[in-house]
């Protein structure tokens, strides 16, 4: 699995901070709004209710018992709002049950004002003699008002943020399908399969990918038939005059001096490597994984065979592997040639099963190569960057390998040089 971001799980955490950040925000905004329409409701109430008191207490004014500072009869009941009636003298001349007995504002004060923390009043002046009529709500009465109304009001504004960026994010996730969608049309698109087309494009955004896709498949499906053409072509042009100047050529060297011999042999011996190659090359760059002749090989029987009179190569043990003789045989050929330029005078074809994948390990006696040589080379040939980096043969080698499903391992060794090449069996 790629470690790259998911457009659909960066558009989720997106839309679900920012619903978040607006819930809170928003949240914080009505705690705020409602805490201060709480108050000036609860402010109004306390005018209201001091205005009645107000007409009441005027029309019943001589009933009204003002001297000795006590409390009208009432049931016992809880009082969130108390009053008094204050003399001039700062004297309370009678009260609610649950007023204090002594003034709660300690100077005459019309209006509203706050009595430290314990007390929200409204003061009306009754009439000219002084005396004043205070209506107070305890503080703590107030503070659970605000907090109940604006915690109910933020905690809904939050609830319905929440429940919009869990909608949003389902939202995004119903999106983004069409691209999964798309994705997973690309992935199984093989544009060399006769009608092979993509799904088509279910939203305007993707139209555009949807046409280049389908346009690059069919540049590449024309550029591969033109290429698979020209190899049957080269095949004709380039087999048949190289095996007859093989067979001319050992015509020759029969005829030929003694003196002459020698380097008939050495022509000999490069126009059949030449025919070889050639004849790989063109054989792996017209197939793919599907097109492998695969059959079961005879490693041991497979290098006996192998035309190498400077360079003493044997197998270790008889074994068979599944895989394309002809492409098998020009790796090993083209890995034991790079032995045999490189100062080797034998070497060894060893072969390890594995469930899976098959390691045909060639080691020889040559002078190797230095670790960070190797490393080098065996970076180039994960990344398949070959230009530059390698000769033909460790090129021709791993593209073979890869060809099987499997790849070319420069293996670290005391002496020598020592290739694994994998070659997966199924």
């Amino acid at each position: 699995m790629s470690d790259l971001p998911s457009i659909r799980q960066r558009l989720s955490r997106a839309l679900i901070g920012i619903s978040i950040a607006w819930s809170v925000v928003v949240s914080t905004v009505v705690w705020l709004s409602v805490q201060h329409a709480v108050d000036d409701l609860l402010d109004n109430t306390l005018q209201e209710s001091a205005e009645i008191l107000y007409g009441l207490l005027t029309l019943n004014h001589a009933q009204l018992p003002l001297q000795g500072g006590g409390s009208l009869p009432a049931p016992l009941h809880e009082e969130h709002l108390v009053w008094q009636i204050v003399s001039a003298s700062n004297a309370v001349l009678i009260r609610s049950h649950k007023a204090p007995m002594l003034p709660i504002v300690e100077s005459r004060t019309p209006g509203l004002s706050s009595v430290g923390e314990d007390w929200r009043v409204y003061g009306m002046p009754l009439q000219a003699d002084g005396r004043i009529l205070y209506v107070a709500q305890v503080a703590h009465v107030r503070s659970d008002a605000r907090l109940a109304a604006a915690g109910a009001a933020s905690g809904a504004a939050l609830v319905v943020g929440l429940l919009c960026a869990a909608w949003l994010r389902a939202r995004v996730r119903k999106e983004v399908e069409p691209i999964t969608a798309m994705s997973a049309s690309v992935a199984h698109f093989d544009p060399l399969q006769p009608g092979a087309t993509l799904m088509p494009a279910t939203r305007a955004e993707l139209v555009t990918m949807h046409d280049a896709i389908s346009d690059l498949g069919a540049r590449l499906a024309k550029r591969l038939a033109n290429e698979r053409a020209f190899s049957a072509h080269a095949a004709h042009a380039l087999r048949t005059p190289l095996a007859g100047m093989v067979a001319q050529l050992a015509v020759a060297q029969r005829k030929s001096s003694p003196e002459a011999q020698p380097h008939l042999a050495r022509m000999r011996q490069a126009a059949d490597k030449l025919r070889r190659v050639v004849s790989a090359l063109l054989t792996l760059f017209r197939t793919d994984n599907d097109d492998l002749h695969r059959q079961e090989v005879d490693i041991s029987d497979m290098v006996a065979h192998l035309p190498f009179e400077s360079l003493s190569v044997k197998a270790i043990e008889q074994a068979r592997v599944w895989a394309d003789p002809d492409l098998l045989s020009a790796a090993l050929i083209n890995l034991l040639d790079n032995s045999q330029r490189h100062g080797a005078t034998t070497a060894t074809v060893h072969v390890q099963h594995e469930p899976d994948i098959t390691h045909i390990v060639v080691k020889d006696n040559g002078k190797g190569m230095q670790p960070d040589q190797l490393e080098r080379l065996q970076k180039a040939l994960d990344k398949q960057h070959y230009e530059g980096q390698m000769g033909l043969g460790l090129m021709l080698a791993d593209l073979i390998a890869r060809a099987h499903g499997g790849r070319l391992r420069l293996m670290p060794t005391d002496a020598g040089c020592e290739v694994d090449l994998v070659v997966r069996q199924s």
